[in-house]
């Protein structure tokens, strides 16, 4: 009989194991994370006579690797689907895999990038799992389709399609520590649903740490509970508003009293983005020395915090980061949730290294192609990444050269960059979310960027790691150079652009 699961130990089997003819997904934030799972599903499958492993535009040989020779399916089939063909293979994967797995029941393991639903409408998707479930319970196969990357809007898609698929679950980052979120997980031992999972990797495997209802108990009553240690600026200058409120008028007087508190209210006020660095590490002594239950929040007093600041602030140990647009009636209101509430987040051994993976690498503006592929890949690749960056392809509308497109294009912030590459533009937008790309590309370029291009296309890690050397050609990329004014990285066309016409006179011939 075969015996299929996920392969994470320290954790009961119906959230694991996978049934005979069932569809599950499993979205992993971090491509890594899903080389790891699907190592981890092979090499727990050892009862497997037969497995059939597609990599939709990348090698499934890093996931192969991480096996010892003895492990896994007697039998593995590797398929790899080139870029080029990414879309019509993922609308005809069903049909594939039935030619590949042929008329023997396999485990049918399928690693691809979560934007491949994007093109996708809700029925279209629904059908789609539809026919995949009716092919793998009539023929007796598993699939385990592992996506990657922004999966965000992936989960509400699936859910409501539990008829076809048997199980969805998510892997992602969260503040420090690793979370295995399941949203429904049906097999013979039942159905499993709105669970979390804290997990780590140990030994090229995944452990399971602490399951939500062990990691989320109720505060204990202490003393000051109801205690306010405030940053004076927090209340707009208004007194006290009772007696448990105490006043401070700066950081520095304020973390003296903090430090003895146990789950007290600490609140902080910024103003200035220079002081985000400084305060990161106020809120990872507190969170250190006096624990989760200790209430830490930043209230933005004017606008200077970025996205990647907010990020830091909370994986430092803050329960709640509050804009600069939240009005004081509100911003108490919002104190109030926070009681009984304990921090859930993990804390590093280092707080300087956290800081620094919070902060842009100090280059940015147009480079060279092979630069660019250096330099994205290295941030992408990074075992400390933080926060969630933007990669795009930017494809010029007919008669628009991509060099004069980007003359319309200002890069200011560090850890933004773009370069030229087969005709299109590439742009790696540092710490930038899903939801501020298209604000972004308003901001870069002078000229709106709906009319110079023909759109804007995600791009996953492997793009900038399948960029061919042989293509990337200094000598045809632009320049950049840095204003020592401003630091603002200025462009330089690549190629000489005409100039205006004028009339030239020319003499002519004597007239017969």
């Amino acid at each position: 009989m075969q015996s299929i699961s996920l392969a994470i130990t320290q954790l009961q089997p119906e959230f694991t194991r996978l049934r005979q003819g069932g569809v599950y997904w499993l979205a992993c934030s971090v491509l890594e994370h899903s080389d790891l799972v699907g190592a981890g599903v092979l090499g727990a499958s050892g009862t497997v006579g037969r497995a059939v492993v597609v990599g939709m535009g990348r090698s499934p040989q890093p996931m192969l690797d991480r096996l010892e020779a003895s492990e896994g399916p007697s039998r593995i089939q590797l398929y790899q689907v080139p870029q080029t063909h990414l879309q019509s293979a993922f609308a005809n994967l069903q049909t594939d895999l039935s030619r590949a797995a042929g008329r023997h029941p396999s485990l049918c393991l399928v690693q691809l990038p979560a934007v491949l639903l994007d093109a996708l409408s809700d029925p279209q998707l629904a059908l789609w799992c539809q026919r995949l479930k009716e092919w793998a319970l009539t023929r007796g196969n598993t699939v385990l389709l592992l996506a990657h990357g922004d999966a965000a809007t992936l989960a509400p898609r699936l859910v409501p399609l539990n008829r076809y698929c048997a199980g969805v679950a998510q892997l992602y980052p969260h503040r420090g520590a690793l979370q295995y979120l399941v949203h429904y997980w049906a097999n013979t031992l039942g159905v499993v649903a709105h669970r979390e999972f804290r997990v780590e990797i140990g030994d090229h495997q995944l452990h399971c740490v602490a399951a939500e209802d062990s990691i989320l108990q109720p505060a204990q009553e202490v003393n000051d509970r109801f205690l306010y240690l405030a940053h004076a600026a927090v209340l707009e200058g208004a007194p006290p508003l009772s007696p448990a409120w105490r006043l401070y008028d700066s950081w520095s007087t304020l973390v003296v009293p903090a430090l003895q508190a146990q789950a007290a209210s600490v609140l902080f006020g910024i103003s200035e983005n220079g002081q985000v660095d400084d305060l990161a590490r106020s809120l990872y002594r507190l969170r250190r020395e006096r624990g989760n239950a200790l209430k830490l929040v930043v209230r933005e007093m004017a606008p200077c915090l970025r996205y990647a600041d907010e990020r830091l602030l909370l994986e430092c140990g803050a329960n709640l980061v509050v804009p600069p647009s939240t009005r004081l009636p509100r911003f108490l209101s919002l104190l109030d949730t926070l009681q009984g509430h304990r921090w859930q987040g993990a804390l590093p051994d280092d707080p300087a290294r956290l800081i620094r993976a919070h902060r842009p690498p100090d280059v940015g503006g147009i480079v060279p192609a092979m630069e660019f592929r250096q330099i994205v890949g290295a941030l992408l690749g990074a075992e400390d990444r933080r926060v969630e960056s933007a990669l795009l392809l930017l494809q010029p509308v007919a008669g628009l050269r991509p060099e004069q497109a980007l003359r319309q294009c200002t890069i200011r912030r560090r850890g933004d960059l773009a370069c030229v590459y087969r005709g299109q533009i590439r742009l790696f937008l540092f710490a930038c979310r899903s939801d501020g790309i298209e604000r972004a590309l308003g901001n870069l370029f002078r000229l709106p960027w709906q009319e110079m291009f023909d759109g804007y296309q995600r791009l996953a890690e492997y793009d900038v790691a399948a960029m061919n050397a042989t293509e990337l050609d200094p000598d045809t990329d632009l320049d950049m150079h840095a204003d020592d004014a401003s630091d603002v990285t200025e462009i330089e066309p690549a190629v000489e652009v005409s100039g205006p016409l004028r009339p030239r006179a020319t003499r002519l011939g004597d007239s017969a």
